[in-house]
Order: C-alpha cells, then structure tokens, then sequence
C-alpha cells in the first residue's frame, strides 16, 4: 500500500491559467519510468492549496513517518512557501516558487501556447503585466513608470485570468524587447520563463536571488540580473543593452532551452541526486 497516493489528488486549481499541470504531478508519472526509493512523492502545492487544516497536516505527517529514517530522500514542489508543517528525514527538497535546498524553473509546459507568439516583431521597449504581489514589483514599475514604449499593466491579483486578458498578456509579452520579470510572493516569477519562451529578455529584480542551474549556465547571457538597491540604474541599463547582444541573449537561451522543459528539469534532478550522497 503506497501511505503517499491520499497527497497526490488534483485540487482542481491550476496556476497560472495557461499551466497543463504542476510540475509535481509530471515528476511523478516522469519517476514511475525511472523509480528510486528515495522519491518522496507527495504532490505538496495541490495538497496545500486547499484549507490547510489540522488533520490533513497529520495525517501527511503520519505518512511521511512510515519512511525508514536512515538514508537521504528527495522530493519536489513548487509552492511559493515549500513545505509546509511537515517534518521530513533527511531530505534535499528541489524548489521551484523559492523554497528548498536546490532552485528549479518556476515555468509550465504549453508548447502550443507560445508557438504563435514566438517570432513576433519587438515594437516595445520594455513591459510588465501582473500584480503587486511584492515590494521589489512596487520599486521596479516606478523607475519604468512614463518611459517612451514601456506599457506597464497592473491589476489585483486573481488565479482565474479571462481569455481575453491572457491574449493581451501574451501579445504584449511577445512584442517586448525586455520584459520586466520582478520576484513576486515568491523568490522566482513565471513571467520570467514565459518572456524565454516567447523571445524576450527577462529582466528579474530580485532581493533574495532564486536562480537554478548556475552551476551549469551563466545567466547574465540570457537575462538581465538587477538587485532591488540597483533599480535606480534600470532604464539606462536596459538603454545600453544593443541588439547584438539581444540575439546572443536569445540564442543562448534556445541553446540551452531543454533544461527548461519538463523533461530537462527531472534528468536534472535525477543527474543532481547522483552526486549527492547521504
């Protein structure tokens, strides 16, 4: 009897609305082809995202506890806030929202999506569409705020985005030279691989860095890095950047685009936890 399948029902929550599924639930059919005992596989962000109440907390302890304690685990999640009132083993925890031991992308797959979008003309110099959900978007938005071509959409935070809204979002995501790409709630920020994928180059203000893969990529080729006490210098930052360095940013990325892909980020996980030993 597996103590781990009550923790891997869907919530019916799907975020953000152009998301095929969580992360989570792809390692996890991604792990039935590749099984290692040390897979914790609990689906933490659809179990979180319901009310979080005392006996759902233990009876998720309780099943955590029928793992033997010696030997080192592993498990995923892409909550904003990890794991959550749930003591583990030892365990490395890959976090995708800015929680856990080693960064993940915080992106989803919709290839479709973004197929029609991809080679769109950058007639935009720089833009953001999201919600306040941080003091570093506060901060960011107000040094771009009455720049010439800089089209900044702001509105209250909702995971239930109508159709028409995400066509507006994408259309002006995919006509941006930059795209502003600030942490939000959490560490991380969809829009920054969203602006990857669509052939922008993200520009991620951060105050706490959450960025995976740097030990294998330089991540200065394919964004712009700018820490909160920075944005001061954002817009001549960004006006200094030339369009040759625009292309090499793009290239780099499609050169390196399978570590972003569902795929990519499991081998990645598998790969990692070879090297890492209890």
């Amino acid at each position: 009897m597996d103590p781990f399948e009550p923790f891997r029902k869907d919530s019916g929550i799907v975020y953000p609305p152009f998301s095929q599924m969580y992360f989570e639930k792809y390692f996890y059919n991604y792990m039935k082809a590749h099984p290692d005992p040390r897979y914790i596989p609990i689906f933490w962000t659809e179990n979180q995202i319901p009310a979080y109440t005392k006996e759902m907390h233990e009876a998720r302890q309780k099943a955590v506890n029928t793992l033997p304690k010696q030997g080192l685990y592993f498990t995923v999640v892409q909550h904003d806030n990890g794991i959550m009132g749930t003591q583990l083993p030892k365990t490395v925890v890959f976090g995708l929202g800015g929680n856990g031991h080693i960064p993940l992308p915080l992106n989803y797959e919709n290839p479709e999506l973004f197929k029609k979008y991809r080679d769109t003309p950058k007639t935009l110099f720089c833009s953001f569409t999201g919600s306040l959900t941080h003091p570093c978007r506060i901060q960011a938005i107000k040094q771009l705020h009455g720049k010439p071509d800089v089209v900044l959409t702001v509105h209250a935070w909702t995971d239930k985005i109508p159709e028409g809204n995400q066509k507006v979002f994408l259309e002006t995501m995919s006509k941006s030279r930059f795209t502003l790409a600030p942490r939000g709630y959490g560490k991380s920020s969809f829009r920054m691989y969203e602006a990857l994928e669509l052939g922008s180059v993200p520009v991620y203000v951060y105050d706490n860095l959450w960025l995976p893969y740097t030990e294998l990529l330089d991540w200065k080729k394919m964004a712009v890095l700018i820490h909160v006490k920075d944005l001061p210098t954002l817009y001549e930052t960004l006006l200094k950047i030339t369009d040759k360095e625009v292309e090499a940013m793009r290239a780099y990325y499609q050169e390196h685009r399978h570590l972003f892909t569902f795929e990519g980020m499991s081998e990645y996980v598998l790969a990692k936890m070879a090297t890492i030993h209890s």
